[in-house]
């Protein structure tokens, strides 16, 4: 079956977005079938501290109601899920004060993306046939930007890519622990998010990454690869 431009880049996006907000350890698996509707379960937890930050320098304030600033985001992300005409099942689960998990199964992810405004030539995931790649660099990183409106939150840009171009990791991590104190550092570099596809034929070859069984491929890296954007974060997968 020929897989039409049906992308994990939605994920991969909200992934990124959490991630930056919080030290978290994150999993996302996308299933792709070869009739009917594909399957995305994704699971991540997130450390008070990381919490405490984002309540104190985050615009997006929850002062006025009756919710966390964490429900708040996951919960405008389920919606965001069910209003979309290419999604059904959507679920979603809170396993603690800062766990969750969720569910929801998909037609076409990349008319969501561009509905939500990453735009009709977005670049940065491909999927033609029996092959699939991801690309995110510095040149379009603005492409992630409306799909996640608070990575332009001034607070936000602070911490990501775009105030810190050229930085070393070395410096950007003391930047931090001046910036949030010496729980900072540690707390981003055990962050990591990771992402399995379940292809639908035997996997022939990638690039990055490491293939788990013969239909199931990984791709991993640490938040402050993202933060930092030194180098593109890119895989490929065919099958």
């Amino acid at each position: 079956m020929k897989i039409r431009k049906q992308t994990t880049r939605l994920l991969l996006a909200v992934i990124a977005s959490l991630a930056l907000m919080s030290s978290c350890t994150i999993t996302e698996n996308i299933s792709f079938k070869q009739t009917g509707y594909h399957a995305s379960a994704y699971a991540f937890s997130v450390e008070d501290f990381f919490i405490a930050v984002l309540e104190d320098f985050s615009e997006f304030s929850t002062e006025n109601e009756d919710i966390s600033l964490m429900d708040k985001a996951i919960g405008d992300f389920e919606r965001a899920l069910r209003y979309s005409p290419t999604t059904k099942n959507v679920g979603l689960k809170k396993l603690d004060e800062h766990s969750y998990e969720g569910v929801f199964e998909f037609t076409d992810l990349m008319r969501l993306v561009t509905d939500l405004g990453a735009g009709e030539n977005q670049s940065l995931l491909e999927i033609n046939g029996n092959s699939m790649t991801f690309f995110l660099s510095m040149d379009n990183y603005e492409q992630l930007v409306p799909v996640i409106p608070f990575l332009a939150d001034e607070n936000f840009e602070a911490f990501g890519p775009v105030y810190n171009q050229g930085l070393s990791e070395a410096d950007y991590l003391e930047m931090i622990s001046f910036m949030l104190g010496e729980e900072g550092p540690p707390a981003i570099e055990r962050s990591v998010i990771t992402l399995r596809v379940n292809t639908p034929k035997e996997i022939t070859s990638f690039s990055n990454g490491r293939k788990v069984s013969a239909s199931v491929y990984e791709f991993s890296f640490p938040l402050i690869d993202f933060l930092l954007l030194a180098e593109p974060i890119t895989f490929t997968v065919r099958w």
